[in-house]
């Protein structure tokens, strides 16, 4: 064993990779070669540029964004070049996928890394899904993500690089969608879910009617842009299939009298002005507990509800109602709830039509549907993809229905403004890259996924210019339903009824909970505030100061056991404010003159911003249970 190899060896965190590396056999051995710069030749392609590797590295990792909480993911080794340089600038993480152990192995007796593997900031993966749960467990709010490549490695690696780094891409998606979800809307869809459970108790949960459709076709009708290509097809077949459509999507379908079945709302936002003016007598509504409440409050055929067992206050309603959500998923988009409604309910055959996920031709949504006015544009300056509007009014009054027009167009404005922040690329059906948003792009991930458990059901996707699902046959509608037979009509009718008594206790046992954490976080409250008022005195870390603040965080810490299920609608409500206390937490590595008063300031504003939110949930916990008739 050469010194250099050996160094390297000994800086590994990963005792198996050592293990591995130790004993490995070459398959095909590098050849060290001598361009305008060390460089090598494997498999006959230089690994690095023949003109100026170091220069060629350096202008990659001059694209990327070098900020903290930027995590940086450099794929590919060669002999270095690009990881050196990344390592020494680096503020944040820097991973390193290197997939072939050929390179690894020469490069390791070639090349001393054990200066930069050493450090703390930097990892090292030969195995793919290794790296992909890193960056799962590691991403943070506010973390951005750079891949970085030689484009030897984007050649060599041609079949697998655009899958693999999509995959990164989504992964690290997911989760900052979980932490929008948490930052943005847990709070209101906990005080949504204990507002509407009056309203709740009247309506009928899916699982009563699983398997009610078996050997039936459905199909599930979004407002993607290739929605306006089907119509006529959905014309033609609609009587050969159950049709569930998202609300977006109804006024296309009203407008070319298409008939609907089951109306799919999830979206904790009164979203009322999708179907404003539309008869919905003959519609039944699927909602989520967390729906506005103005759309359950809709007047319809009759209201089915679906729990999700992965939306953290759907799986408290049915906690307290006993209420089981096995199977039941929503993953955040109507979509996905209403595909999952479909498989729950039997359907044998479920075809999708306009679920593009992704922005086609320009358009963001279909023709007719409620925010047609999107336009997905390339921007030539920048050579980005933007969404715009022409029309920033018409846009506003197809969100929001709140009085003050400038209040419409500035909460609008928002709106795009965050969409932009979150536009993607997705593979695409005709195999290009094509722009789309990250829920899409997320929602892409979890529809194959779940696609690929199904057994025994015929899936087909018609969007045949949006994104590929993997586990959908791609087929146009025409295609999907030419030897279709007309549909059987099923009432859906049951005697179901929850336990109220229950409920009403338990409703009551989470009350009791939330007034003892009010006070808990009262006092906690008043004694942060005095701790202020003696530091802005005197600015001296003393014991005492220290002993004051290490009370507060336990404190905190007990209001926020994850392992207190007692506590859940605590958590939810003070979700959005726990992340930002825990961001401050997290980089306090000693007290001092610079961190003291940040910890103390955030622990500050944690219970003065969380006190209304307490106050609003008691409050609404109080009604709803006076509402229940026992």
């Amino acid at each position: 064993m050469n010194k250099v190899f050996e160094r390297n060896i000994n800086a590994l965190k990963d005792a198996g990779l050592k293990e591995k590396l130790l004993n490995y056999e070459y398959k095909s051995k590098p050849v060290l070669a001598a361009t305008n710069g060390y460089n090598i030749q494997y498999n006959g392609q230089y690994l690095h540029s023949e003109e100026n590797p170091l220069a060629e590295s350096q202008a990659i990792l001059n694209q990327s964004k070098n900020i903290l909480k930027n995590i940086h993911i450099v794929y590919g080794l060669g002999l270095g070049y690009l990881f050196q340089l990344t390592v020494r600038d680096a503020k944040d993480a820097v991973l390193l996928y290197e997939p072939n152990f050929d390179i690894l192995h020469n490069s390791f007796t070639l090349v001393d890394f054990s200066s930069e593997l050493s450090k703390n900031n930097v990892y090292l993966f030969t195995d793919f899904e290794k790296l992909l749960d890193f960056v799962s467990n590691n991403t943070k709010q506010n973390t951005t993500v750079d891949i970085l490549s030689l484009p030897s490695y984007r050649e060599m690696y041609k079949d697998v690089f655009q899958e693999q780094t999509k995959k990164i891409e989504l992964t690290f998606g997911s989760v900052l969608l979980d932490y929008s979800y948490k930052r943005k809307r847990m709070y209101t869809s906990t005080l949504m879910t204990i507002y509407n459970i009056p309203e709740l108790l009247k309506e009928i949960p899916v699982n009563i009617f699983e398997n009610v459709y078996s050997g039936q076709t459905a199909i599930i009708v979004s407002a993607g842009p290739t929605l306006s290509a089907n119509i006529e097809a959905l014309k033609k077949y609609q009587d050969k299939a159950t049709i569930f459509t998202v609300g977006p999507a109804l006024k296309t379908l009203v407008k070319n009298g298409i008939k609907t079945d089951y109306l799919c709302i999830i979206e904790t936002f009164n979203c009322s002005k999708q179907v404003e003016g539309i008869d919905l007598s003959k519609v039944t509504l699927i909602s989520e507990p967390y729906t506005n409440y103005n759309i359950h409050a809709l007047k319809c055929r009759s209201k089915l509800l679906h729990v999700s067992s992965n939306m953290p206050t759907s799986q408290y309603f049915a906690d307290i109602t006993g209420l089981s959500t096995e199977g039941y998923l929503a993953q955040g988009t109507v979509s996905f709830m209403a595909f999952n409604t479909a498989v729950k309910m039997g359907f044998s055959k479920i075809i999708l039509v306009g679920q593009d996920l992704a922005y086609i031709d320009g358009q963001c949504y279909s023709k007719d549907s409620a925010y047609s006015d999107l336009l997905c544009k390339l921007n030539p300056e920048t050579n980005k993809y933007e969404i715009t509007t022409n029309d920033i009014k018409k846009y506003a009054d197809s969100l929001f229905t709140h009085q003050d027009e400038s209040k419409r167009i500035m909460a609008a404005k928002r709106r795009l403004a965050y969409l932009n922040s979150i536009l993607y690329s997705v593979q695409g059906i005709e195999g290009k890259l094509i722009p789309t948003e990250a829920g899409y792009a997320s929602f892409i991930k979890h529809i194959s996924d779940y696609a690929k458990q199904l057994e025994n059901i015929e899936l087909i996707n018609t969007s045949l210019k949006g994104a590929q699902i993997d586990g959908f046959e791609n087929k146009s509608l025409e295609d999907a339903m030419k030897n279709a037979k007309k549909s059987k009509k099923i009432e859906l009718k049951s005697d179901f009824s929850f336990d109220t008594k229950t409920i009403k206790n338990r409703l009551n046992n989470t009350l009791n909970s939330m007034k003892k954490s009010m006070e808990i976080c009262d006092e906690c409250g008043k004694s942060v505030s005095r701790l202020s008022m003696d530091y802005k005195r005197n600015k001296v870390i003393d014991k005492d100061k220290l002993l004051r603040i290490r009370k507060l965080i336990e404190q905190y810490t007990l209001l926020n056991d994850h392992n207190n299920n007692d506590n859940l609608i605590f958590r939810y409500t003070t979700a959005a404010e726990e992340m930002v206390l825990n961001d401050i937490l997290t980089k306090v590595k000693a007290y001092n003159e610079k961190t003291t008063p940040k910890v103390i300031q955030g622990l500050k504003d944690y219970y003065n911003n969380i006190h209304p939110k307490l106050e609003r949930v008691i409050t609404t916990l109080t009604n709803t249970i006076d509402k229940i008739e026992v």
